[in-house]
């Protein structure tokens, strides 16, 4: 026994709903989009490209801006990994106090001890974000 479906399910679906739409829209999908208002994006990038790097800046200066936003962007990063391992240690600390037995609250099996995991983890998460107990500070040699 095999089964023959059309060729084109979304197509035919499309037209048995309402033909007129349909070939409303497929005639507006041809004719391509017009830019809502303002310059199209090729109009956009060429007269980015026209402009000059910055104002008189050399190329020394330009590493040295590019080295500096590396920098910051791999500090955050690092502080984003730390405060991430002080929730998951939280996490852990706040699983553990949470009442053993209590089905009422979370549900019962799987499904129970899932959603107690899952909230703690996002209490853990949220206790790093705001401030947390200090492990991500210790991690990054940081003092407050």
């Amino acid at each position: 026994m095999a089964i023959s479906p059309p060729s084109d399910i979304l197509s035919e679906v499309a037209r048995a709903a309402d033909p007129a739409r349909y070939q409303a829209a497929a005639q507006s999908l041809l004719q391509g989009a017009a830019p809502v208002s303002g310059l199209s994006f090729e109009d956009t990038v060429r007269s980015v490209s026209a402009r000059p790097i910055g104002g008189g800046a050399d190329v020394y200066q330009i590493r040295n801006s590019l080295r500096n936003d590396a920098e910051s962007a791999a500090a955050v990063k690092s502080k984003r990994t730390a405060q991430e391992f002080e929730a998951f240690i939280l996490q852990s600390f706040v699983e553990s106090m949470l009442p053993k037995n209590a089905e009422n609250v979370y549900g019962k099996g799987n499904a129970g001890s899932i959603w107690k995991s899952m909230m703690a983890e996002r209490i853990g998460a949220q206790v790093a974000r705001t401030g947390g107990i200090g492990i991500a500070e210790q991690i990054l040699g940081v003092k407050k």
